[in-house]
């Protein structure tokens, strides 16, 4: 299993086990206590296995900063090279991010990845800070990209382009400047972040940081 640091937050399913109901006629009886531990038990593999959790694979290592909120049905997966994800980021559902190189993938700081974006390592990828990559946008191989920039939605970048600070991309004929993006981007994941602190414990399962 990869080398991991960092701080999950994935959804855990409840599972309500199966109402025991007596047969007409019958009274109902007590369990007795080596009856009630392995029906506890059984409840709890039931549990585990609706459980929608993060895939954390690969030899590579696995790096996420402080305060990065992954959500459920991510994947990171370090197939060869690292992974190194910064502070303040967050992951929402179905995103991947996958390095196919030996080459280190970093991803800077309050970078927001909306649900099932894609970002592919290898040829010198790399994310600066405070990007949004919009929903099922997909950075192809070798793209970098720098600070304050945004991937419309279902943007595919080409592979090795690489993205000035503060570009907004929405297809590959529609690209501007957004100046100011990059203060703007960190203050809204900042904010993002102190709302998933109110709201994500109360529903989430967490799993705390480890020390690389």
């Amino acid at each position: 299993s990869p080398s991991l640091s960092f701080v999950s937050r994935c959804h855990l399913s409840h599972w309500s086990g199966p109402m025991e109901e007596a047969k007409p006629g019958e009274a109902k009886t007590e369990k007795t206590a080596d009856e009630k531990a392995q029906a506890a038990r059984a409840a709890e593999k039931e549990k585990e296995k609706s459980q929608v959790q993060c895939e954390v694979l690969g030899v590579g290592g696995i790096k996420v900063g402080e305060g990065t909120t992954v959500h459920p049905a991510c994947l990171i997966h370090a197939k060869l090279g690292p992974i190194e994800i910064g502070a303040w980021c967050c992951l929402e559902e179905q995103v991947e991010i996958v390095n196919n190189s030996s080459e280190p993938l970093i991803i800077g700081d309050y970078n927001v990845f909306e649900v099932g974006a894609r970002v592919q390592g290898g040829h010198g990828a790399k994310i600066g800070n405070a990007n949004v990559i919009e929903s099922r946008a997909h950075l192809s191989l070798g793209v970098k990209v720098g600070n304050g920039c945004t991937i419309g939605v279902l943007t595919k970048v080409p592979e090795l382009e690489e993205l000035e600070d503060e570009t907004v991309l929405h297809g590959p004929n529609s690209r501007h400047k957004e100046l100011g993006a990059i203060e703007a981007h960190t203050k809204a994941a900042k904010r993002l972040h102190e709302i998933l602190k109110e709201t994500v414990p109360r529903a989430h399962h967490l799993r705390k940081t480890t020390k690389a």
